[in-house]
């Protein structure tokens, strides 16, 4: 059945290449191949894909730049060294960004097969990896089916790095199909997808590796339908099990915007900055009275929000219950809970919802980096930003408007090449740290 399936794909990326020459000869027969394996954020990097466009030029030096830093800084080279790589939208992408050219020749690749203007670079493919039969991981890519602009970019990109390609079954180019909507825990390797999925694309993953090890959570509530749009995870040693899960946190946000000085909101976009006033004025009257602002525009924001945050506990909970029964180990799980605010419609039931802010938890983990959208307001981003040092992250915010006003932000303007068989935190680093901790507790109890 699997060599079928393999070879329907292959017929059908043939076809959807039309005139492109398609050699997957390189890469193993799926008659080698036991499985589909999601890579994670804790794989090592090789290349950040992004598309430039006309109106995210500024994103991509601004993302270049952090790029570069990121290899000065860790002194990289060699297999470790980390590539921009571009799509062009048309014209030079290097000179249409501001990048120099002898930066461009140490960092960065340009697509030498593809163009589009389709920015939306996580909806099209998840770049993962297939198991061999002999245990060997092997580069990969899954075919979301999206079409548009970058339909047929992974199968170019299957082409040019020789990697073992799957196809989603589904005609249906939904958004729950999409990269941003397919998380993976380190580790655990446990799929986390939200209940957008369609059927045959979720028993395409249950016939390839990931029967009773996929969690669906609530996403149906969002207006795009992804789980990345409140939920991720980031690799941490001294955490139990390895990661993170860093989750949206409405009630947080509403917190800080509540306690935040009229000074720090007027720095930010007009209507924002009004619409946020008139919010924490709201909030601080519910303080005496709860139902201050009730009707008003701003009373159903904060209602939504409270409401959403439910939703968001309700379904971490239900993940952390999901890992332990299907790994069989009881664990404290690190969780982490970031400032979003979302937009919508409902005050109890919420429905085509997205960021409002940019959301934040939607971000590009690159080694122990974290790419963050830029909330811009200096309380939030110092909220963040304090609570990813604690966890020995380095943090770069980067100005993602093209995205967010589009409903998305940078893990969904973006893909990563990983490598499968590399990662930052090691079984054998997280063993010591757990070690360490234990024998502390050990000698304080005594």
């Amino acid at each position: 059945m699997k060599k079928l399936v393999k070879s329907l794909c292959a017929m059908s990326l043939a076809a959807f290449l039309g005139s492109c020459t398609l050699d997957l000869s390189a890469a193993p027969a799926m008659s080698e191949i036991s499985r589909l394996k999601f890579n994670n954020n804790n794989n090592i990097p090789s290349k950040v894909l992004v598309v430039s466009g006309y109106g995210n030029q500024k994103f991509v030096k601004d993302l270049f730049d952090v790029i570069k830093k990121i290899n000065v800084t860790e002194q990289l080279s060699g297999d470790d060294l980390i590539k921009l790589h571009i799509v062009s939208g048309g014209g030079d992408p290097i000179s249409g960004s501001g990048i120099s050219p002898e930066d461009a020749k140490k960092y960065v690749e340009v697509n030498p097969k593809f163009n589009s203007s389709d920015i939306w670079m996580q909806d099209c493919m998840e770049l993962c990896s297939a198991v061999l039969k002999n245990g060997k991981l092997v580069p990969a890519v899954f075919d979301s089916n999206r079409g548009r602009g970058l339909g047929r970019l992974p199968g170019v990109l299957a082409q040019m790095w020789d990697m073992v390609y799957y196809k989603n079954p589904s005609n249906a180019q939904d958004h729950g199909d999409y990269g941003g909507n397919l998380e993976v825990t380190p580790f655990d390797d446990i799929l986390v997808v939200g209940d957008t999925i369609t059927e045959p694309c979720r028993k395409f993953f249950e016939a390839n590796g990931y029967k009773d090890r996929m969690f669906i959570g609530a996403t149906k509530w969002l207006q795009v339908g992804h789980i990345d749009e409140y939920l991720g995870f980031i690799p941490t040693a001294w955490a139990p099990g390895g990661y993170s899960i860093v989750r949206a946190d409405t009630a947080y946000a509403l917190d800080l915007i509540k306690n935040a000085p009229d000074s720090e909101l007027a720095k930010i976009s007009s209507y924002d900055r009004n619409f946020l006033l008139k919010v924490k004025a709201v909030l601080n009257a519910q303080m005496k009275d709860p139902n201050a602002g009730r009707g008003t525009a701003e009373g159903d924001f904060i209602a939504l929000n409270y409401a959403i945050n439910d939703i968001i506990e309700e379904n971490v909970g239900k993940l952390k219950e999901y890992i332990s029964r299907t790994t069989g180990e009881e664990r404290n799980f690190e969780e982490v809970a970031w400032p979003s605010l979302f937009e919508g419609s409902g005050t109890t039931n919420p429905r085509g919802c997205h960021a409002f802010l940019p959301g934040v938890v939607n971000l590009l983990v690159v080694r122990d980096h974290l790419i963050v959208p830029a909330t811009h307001i200096p309380g939030f981003d110092k909220a963040i930003e304090a609570r990813l040092k604690a966890q020995g992250n380095k943090v770069h915010f980067v100005d993602d408007t093209p995205y967010h006003t589009s409903m998305g932000e940078i893990h969904c303007g973006t893909n990563t090449l990983r490598d499968p068989n590399r990662t930052i935190v090691t079984k054998a680093r997280i063993k010591a740290v757990q070690s360490v901790k234990n024998r502390f507790r050990q000698i304080h109890n005594d």
